[in-house]
């Protein structure tokens, strides 16, 4: 379906599967093998499609928090109460 370089050697992979009859999203971390082919590895999750509408909320606040995080960050110290007292 979709995957994303997680680095040299591994990449996440988003995939549609049916078992026994229902559906299901698999992301799914898969490495490069010797041969130069990309595996599974155990270390993934698999969820319901029915679960797609949560799974979407979750990660679009976990957006909404990094950006906010790197906002906080890129404003320096001072914008997080770090800086030196103002002056009277």
């Amino acid at each position: 379906m979709d995957s994303f370089k997680r680095n040299a050697t591994e990449e996440v992979r988003a995939t549609l599967r049916t078992y026994r009859g229902r559906q299901y999203m698999d992301l799914r971390i898969y490495y490069l093998d010797d041969a130069g082919e990309y595996k599974p590895t155990k270390k993934g999750i698999n969820l319901s499609v029915e679960l797609l509408g949560e799974l979407t909320r979750v990660v679009g606040n976990l957006a909404k928090a990094v950006e906010a995080e790197q906002a906080a960050a890129a404003a320096g110290p001072a914008a997080e109460g770090g800086g030196p007292p103002a002056a009277k």
